[in-house]
């Protein structure tokens, strides 16, 4: 068999393959003799029928499963023979039967890059000191107080704090900002920040039976994309007013939160959560910034194949929640996520090699164990539960991959984080 491969543009190589006469031959016949042996013709009892007719009915057909046969057959052991790193499937072109009997046809693949030594001499990471104000512990005994409030009909005018049920139906909405125009028995809770600032403000004073017109208009740059620059009318029917009787912060209101003994100690552990959780979200931004970082001083190319496989599994799982959603937007909009998703892929695991960077059976014990003890269960069980959910395969490269992110959180040089605005 002879081989040429070329080099193409960027990461493509294109191999030349000829598969001699011999070889083609025999597997045609081995294929005429399999549909000799399968097929009835009429006259002729099955496996009966003469090969000059077998080849006359079913030439084209035997030649394309031929195609296929010295495809499969041949393109690895070219691959093998020359030691490509193939990283896309391959594009088949100028597939031919030669004179002589020979088979003919050119593979264009993409082969991975060749990743140099890992650059991570000049890393540096954004940190600050991490501090809980009263005002936020406030915020959270506030939510719990809600949670386990009083919740009763009135009759009276809503006040701060009160929730009204109402009837809304949309009556403007020239940017079509919402699919749905009706809302029945919406409950809308005057006392908590999230409610929209105009339902907050309009809906005071109002009683059972009340019709409120209320406009909303969203900022351009509000966070939601749909309602962004949207200005909706809303017709409201009040139908109930409900008072919140809040409870009071005390001992027994913190052992009906489940949260602690002493309205003291539920204090301390609010603060406590919020600052692992400053600390945990600290945590996420210092590694996005490694991960820019490390692929914007290591730019190595990126196979396109590999690029639009990515692409291909993010428009599957979008089609899955929106249906409605455009391809070409959600794979232009992905494409350089997907670039860089594949980079610090490729990156970190040469550098776990370049470092000898290592996960150990004890490394996989200790984490199975945190497991089990989250979950409550023996160890015994933990490794069936993770056996069986085909976890264990990807909970190695999740270590080492941690390991990879601890080792670089080592070399960089911490800096104050910049402040926004």
């Amino acid at each position: 068999m002879k081989i040429e491969v070329k080099q193409g543009e960027g990461l493509k190589r294109e191999l030349s393959i000829e598969v001699p006469p011999d070889r083609v031959q025999t597997e045609m016949d081995k294929k005429f003799d399999e549909v000799k042996r399968s097929v009835t013709l009429k006259g002729f009892r099955k496996g009966k029928a003469p090969m000059t007719m077998i080849k006359t009915v079913y030439a084209d057909e035997v030649k394309a499963d031929v195609v296929d046969e010295l495809i499969k057959a041949t393109f690895p052991e070219a691959v093998r023979q020359h030691t490509l790193n193939v990283a896309s499937r391959p594009t088949l072109t100028n597939l031919n039967f030669n004179d002589d009997g020979g088979f003919t046809y050119t593979a264009t693949v993409e082969v991975f890059p060749e990743v140099p030594t890992v650059k991570f001499d000049k890393l540096e990471v954004p940190t600050h000191e991490i501090t809980i104000k009263d005002e936020e512990v406030d915020d959270v005994m506030a939510y719990f107080r809600k949670r386990h409030a009083d919740v009763r009909l009135v009759d009276r005018e809503a006040r701060q704090g009160d929730i009204v049920i109402a009837d809304m139906t949309k009556i403007a909405d020239p940017k079509m900002a919402l699919d749905t125009a009706d809302f029945p028995d919406s409950q809308i809770d005057l006392g908590n920040k999230m409610t929209v600032k105009e339902f907050r403000e309009q809906l005071l004073g109002t009683k059972a039976g009340d019709q409120k017109q209320i406009e909303v208009v969203y900022p351009d740059d509000y966070s939601d994309s749909r309602f962004a620059g949207a200005r909706i009318i809303y017709e409201c029917s009040v139908k109930q007013i409900k008072e919140q009787i809040l409870p009071e912060v005390d001992d027994a209101f913190a052992k009906q939160s489940g949260v602690a003994q002493t309205a003291l100690e539920m204090r301390l552990k609010i603060r406590e959560d919020l600052s692992k959780r400053r600390e945990d979200d600290l945590r996420r931004e210092q590694k996005r910034e490694l991960v820019r970082q490390i692929c914007e001083t290591n730019p190595i190319p990126i196979p396109d194949g590999m690029v639009n496989d990515y692409l291909d599994s993010v428009v599957e799982d979008f089609k899955k929640n929106y249906p409605d959603a455009v391809e070409a937007e959600i794979r232009q909009n992905y494409r350089q996520v997907g670039i860089e998703t594949i980079r610090w892929d490729m990156l970190w695991h040469s550098l776990a090699e370049q470092q000898k960077i290592e996960v150990s059976p004890a490394d996989t014990e200790k984490w199975i164990e945190g497991f089990a003890a989250r979950n409550s269960i023996t160890l015994e069980q933990a490794q069936e539960t993770l056996s069986k959910s085909g976890r264990l395969k990807e909970l190695r490269e999740s270590l080492l991959e941690e390991k990879v992110m601890a080792f670089l959180m080592e070399k960089a040089r911490m800096v104050p984080a910049k402040v926004s605005g």
